[in-house]
């Protein structure tokens, strides 16, 4: 089939962007079995309604789903499609599926928000980033200690490698510090850490860096562990999206 005006209008090549508090992928599905993750999934049909394959409810057609934490699916489509990714828990994920009309399991069915995030698609990722941020409560407030480990993770993912390291250097200890920490960033320690990495792997792609020197400068132990970790965090193959022509934007 086609790519549809509106593929051709949204995006000429696929894209994903990657920020501290979800990551998005705009362009064709790529063949990805039936699978799950551990973070949530929106996905929407760019092009119109798609096949949604579960293991526990059998297909379904919808225009968009929500798909929970270690929820086992599979979206099958000739068009275009938006993934939103959010950690299961936080103040993205709650949006997104309280956004749903209808659950059903794990699953959730026609989203209240798909005509504004069709009109986003067209405008292009920053109107995505100001709608999704925009419909996501903002994190508590700011606390130096915090503060210090995430511009400490920013500056090197690879720095605070343990929870208990950063309590220590935090001064609190570390269930204390998982709480105050997700309260301010609005998502977990381990994913900010993981979701910085990836961003560096971006950043490092766009320049044009090959797969070995964008895992070392991420801090994962080789291309091959970066490779997993795609997989495993968002169902994808790396492969195949660099085979694909995406564009990479990390912010």
């Amino acid at each position: 089939m086609p790519p549809s005006a509106l593929s051709r209008t949204c995006a000429r090549t696929p894209l994903v962007w990657l920020r501290p508090g979800h990551v998005g992928y705009l362009g064709p599905e790529l063949d990805v079995g039936v699978h799950s993750t551990p973070v949530s999934c929106l996905g929407l049909g760019v092009d119109g309604p798609f096949l949604l394959e579960t293991a526990e409810h059998g297909r379904h057609t919808a225009r968009s789903v929500f798909a929970a934490a270690r929820a086992r699916h599979r979206i099958v489509t000739d068009g275009w499609i938006l993934l939103l990714y959010a950690e299961p828990g936080g103040a993205a994920s709650r949006t997104l599926l309280d956004g749903m009309t209808l659950t059903e399991g794990p699953y959730g069915f026609d989203s209240r928000h798909e005509s504004a995030l069709l009109s986003a698609v067209r405008a292009g990722v920053d109107e995505l980033d100001r709608l999704v941020s925009g419909a996501v409560p903002p994190p508590g407030p700011a606390d130096d200690r915090i503060m210090g480990i995430v511009h400490a993770i920013r500056s090197d993912p690879s720095s605070c490698g343990r929870a208990q390291d950063a309590a220590d250097a935090a001064g609190m200890s570390v269930s204390h510090f998982l709480r105050t920490f997700a309260a301010v960033t609005g998502t977990t320690f381990r994913r900010y850490r993981q979701w910085a990495r990836l961003r560096v792997v971006g950043d490092g792609l766009t320049r044009g860096h090959d797969l070995t020197r964008c895992a070392a400068d991420a801090g994962f132990s080789s291309p091959s562990h970066l490779s997993e970790t795609v997989r495993r965090t968002f169902g994808l193959s790396l492969s195949s999206l660099l085979a694909s022509g995406v564009e990479i934007d990390a912010r």
